[in-house]
């Protein structure tokens, strides 16, 4: 028998594929399908533990670092268990090793019928397939990826009500120290809209949304990014307030605009947040882009 190595050395000595390369995009639409199936997941609901679950299963499954940011909120419906997950990646000995943090929120509002699949689910199942892609991968920084809880608001999002999650976290990192190191903050939110729409969010770092629009440019989806502007209270606000550079990676036009709808379109914190509005396509521009900025930031 005469067995030809040649092929093998060319595939061992084939770089592996880039960090954006390897993002699945089949799999983040999967993973959304299958946490907008879970149902409403409001905290403490069946569906809020599910996806507690599976988010502890990838994280396993990817060798990711997984901790936990657990307290109890104080809110206009009582006293709720909060649970922020966080997945480390590429962690040194380094005291100093920068940070830098891809968000998204995993809960979603206490309206009975709301199963969020764009809102809530879409960023869930992104965070997801970003963890498959580092899976095994090096990195200079250490990469974060943080589910946050009880971002939506019980009544309305003001100091004390809404962000419930994000402001416990960037407060413990503010107050420990952690938060000098951290080099951004991405919030990923209501990324899977079919009519994909990127804002340029204007209380964000412009600086890091540069970043993001060289990438978009190289990958040839600027179309779909930095389009039009708004200012929007979200999870990236309590890390600017402890000093962390961040950007909001929002689509803010979900469905028709106008006065007789929701300021953020027909189909924000609404019941008809369903999967036939969510696309495989959005999640693949956004998350390339993404994970393609990650790249270029850590040169």
């Amino acid at each position: 028998m005469i067995v030809h190595l040649g092929w093998i050395a060319a595939a061992l000595a084939a770089p592996a594929a880039s960090l954006h390369d390897s993002f699945n995009s089949q799999q983040a639409y999967a993973y959304t399908a299958q946490i907008a199936a879970f149902g409403e997941r409001w905290p403490e609901s069946p569906g809020h533990r599910k996806t507690e679950d599976l988010i502890h299963q990838v994280l396993q499954k990817d060798g990711a670092r997984a901790e936990a940011d657990d307290f109890t909120a104080a809110t206009p419906r009582g006293p709720i268990a909060v649970h922020n997950i966080i997945g480390k990646f590429n962690v040194t000995a380094d005291p100093k090793q920068p940070i830098f943090i891809l968000a998204g929120h995993y809960d979603t509002l206490f309206q009975p019928g709301f199963i969020g699949a764009n809102d809530g689910a879409s960023s869930t199942a992104i965070l997801l397939a970003f963890a498959d892609a580092l899976a095994g991968r090096k990195t200079k920084m250490q990469i974060w990826l943080v589910w946050t809880d009880l971002e939506e608001a019980i009544h309305t999002f003001d100091d004390d009500d809404g962000l419930y999650g994000s402001r416990h976290l960037a407060q413990q990192l503010a107050a420990n120290g952690t938060a000098s190191r951290i080099r951004g903050f991405f919030l990923l939110d209501m990324i899977g809209d079919k009519d994909l729409g990127v804002a340029r969010e204007t209380g964000s770092d412009r600086g890091l949304q540069d970043f993001i629009a060289r990438a978009a440019a190289q990958l040839g989806y600027s179309q779909d990014f930095f389009q039009y502007q708004i200012d929007i209270i979200d999870d990236h606000v309590p890390f600017i307030r402890a000093g962390v550079p961040s950007v909001d990676v929002v689509d803010a036009m979900y469905g028709r605009m106008g006065p007789q709808f929701d300021s953020m379109g027909e189909f924000h914190h609404s019941n008809a947040d369903t999967m036939d509005k969510v696309s495989r396509r959005s999640l693949e521009i956004v998350g390339r882009t993404i994970l393609l900025t990650v790249e270029l930031l850590d040169r």
